[in-house]
């Protein structure tokens, strides 16, 4: 086993729709000095077949606990059996956190943040947007997120426990291609027609953050 990969307890699964699910692991402090937009690298064997995969992490840095969202995908070996076969208590490989996706923590900053996520892409501006929220008490931050109907929406309890957190700095507007809404503009999908009217509801931002599928981007 490679000296980067560590072997670590699965100690919860929730399910936040019916085709996704949180895995929360039992992690050491290497892994909680996280920079939040970091992604694991997850590997198991699947069939006889060693797979691995890279998860965002959807944790804030001033959570106890580490966790990733794995969204099934048709097709997709690795979150298909991350969301059927895998249970608390098993173990996987993981690797230290990495990427660059993200923006550097000032308490003094009195900024203005903006997400456009689809789908799972919601995983790394959430742990993103806890973390501002927490750490930055003068910052805003406005979510736009894109999905097929409310059914399908990840972290749709815990965006609305944000919401009522921090009533005053975090807006949060749902864009629903497949169910109807009473405002036109949250109606359809995250594209370019779209987004200047969006932009059009927030002042000016300082960061944006963009994750979803590539067509969106």
């Amino acid at each position: 086993m490679p000296a980067r990969f560590q072997r670590l307890h699965v100690t919860g699964l929730r399910r936040t729709t019916a085709d996704s699910v949180v895995v929360t692991f039992d992690a050491p402090a290497a892994f909680r000095s996280f920079t939040p937009g970091q992604y694991l690298t997850l590997r198991t064997t699947i069939d006889g077949q060693d797979v691995r995969r890279c998860y965002s992490i959807c944790s804030g840095l001033d959570e106890t606990t580490l966790q990733v969202g794995i969204k099934h995908l048709p097709g997709g070996l690795f979150s298909s059996w991350a969301n059927t076969v895998l249970r608390e208590g098993d173990t996987l490989l993981v690797m230290r956190p990495e990427g660059r996706f993200g923006v550097l923590i000032d308490p003094a900053a009195s900024r203005v943040f903006a997400g456009f996520a689809a789908g799972s892409g919601i995983t790394p501006i959430l742990s993103i947007m806890k973390t501002v929220l927490a750490r930055e008490p003068a910052s805003r931050f406005f979510l736009f997120f894109g999905n097929r109907a409310t059914s399908d929406i990840m972290f749709r309890d815990e965006l609305e426990d944000l919401k009522d957190r921090y009533l005053s700095r975090l807006s949060v507007f749902h864009v629903l291609s497949r169910e109807q809404q009473e405002l036109d503009i949250l109606n359809g999908r995250l594209d370019p027609e779209k987004i200047p009217a969006l932009t059009r509801l927030l002042p000016p931002p300082d960061h944006v953050f963009v994750c979803g599928p590539q067509g969106m981007i």
